[in-house]
């Protein structure tokens, strides 16, 4: 183990002496960890600077699955798994910010996880109060970048104190301009489809919406996810389903990407190779449309 911490010395610490922020007081192993973020940060801003020679998408969602299997695969209870999930879509939104991404949609609750034991969405429940105000108040990423934090889904189905902390989340960033963050919670894809044709009929009843001006512009300006058209949609944990999500968005030429990682554990070297096979593959996407 000594011979593996001085090799990565010997390799990077020449990087590390030009940087400035080399520390040899420090202990051997909090020496290599310092020249491991630093190489690491290195190289992602590397390889941002590749990724933005090409076209970048305008719009791109996550299923963040695998958080549970990634907390029994490591012994914990499942609510460690989740929290584990919110520091990694805390990486992934820095990552697409850097990488000039506008729009991120997560599919962070779905409607029929309400089915899942009352400890598990209860525990889930107050993560996301507690996540949604620290998200927007206290959040480097927001207040530096200007990111919008949208709820879609029914929030009709979220406990009170949920539903609040959901509103104070839109509202304290309503006026920032920067990304555009769409946190789908509770969502479905038939359940935001459904919605979106109600509103067509009682619209119609109206007077708002002729009936000879249904069409399929009408049904999509009425669906709960806002933003572009949606160019990649990324599911992590190796499941190969779409779990009822942005059923209709994907359907129209988005680049579909199944990742055989669980989400805490995606990386950026992940989400740089599906933006690179995306840029390789946006022409014959385009064609098809």
């Amino acid at each position: 183990m000594q011979l593996k911490y001085l090799l990565i010395l010997a390799i990077a610490g020449l990087y590390v002496l030009i940087a400035g922020s080399y520390k040899p007081t420090l202990p051997l192993h909090a020496q290599c960890k310092q020249i491991l973020e630093y190489l690491q940060k290195q190289q992602r801003r590397l390889l941002v600077r590749v990724a933005k020679q090409g076209r970048i998408p305008q719009h791109v969602a996550f299923i963040m699955d695998g958080n549970r299997r990634y907390a029994r695969k490591r012994h914990r209870i499942a609510s460690s798994g989740h929290v584990s999930g919110f520091y990694r879509l805390a990486n992934v939104l820095e990552w697409c910010n850097d990488l000039g991404i506008q729009n991120v949609s997560v599919f962070a609750f779905a409607i029929n996880n309400f089915s899942r034991s009352p400890e598990e969405v209860s525990a889930l429940m107050s993560l996301a109060k507690e996540k949604l105000r620290e998200l927007a108040d206290k959040s480097s990423l927001v207040k530096q970048h200007g990111v919008r934090i949208i709820i879609a889904g029914n929030r009709d189905l979220l406990p009170g104190d949920v539903r609040e902390a959901a509103e104070f989340a839109e509202e304290k960033t309503q006026h920032n301009r920067g990304m555009r963050l769409n946190i789908c919670f509770p969502y479905s894809a038939t359940d935001e489809i459904s919605a979106a044709i109600r509103k067509v009929t009682e619209d119609v009843r109206k007077g708002v919406l002729s009936e000879n001006d249904i069409d399929e512009q009408a049904i999509e300006s009425r669906l709960q996810i806002p933003g572009p058209p949606l160019d990649i949609l990324v599911r992590t944990s190796g499941q190969i389903r779409f779990s009822n999500y942005m059923l209709w968005q994907s359907a129209k030429l988005a680049y579909i990407r199944f990742v055989d990682v669980f989400w805490p554990d995606f990386s950026f070297f992940h989400m740089f190779c599906i933006l690179i096979s995306w840029q390789l593959a946006y022409k014959s996407i385009k064609q098809r449309s």
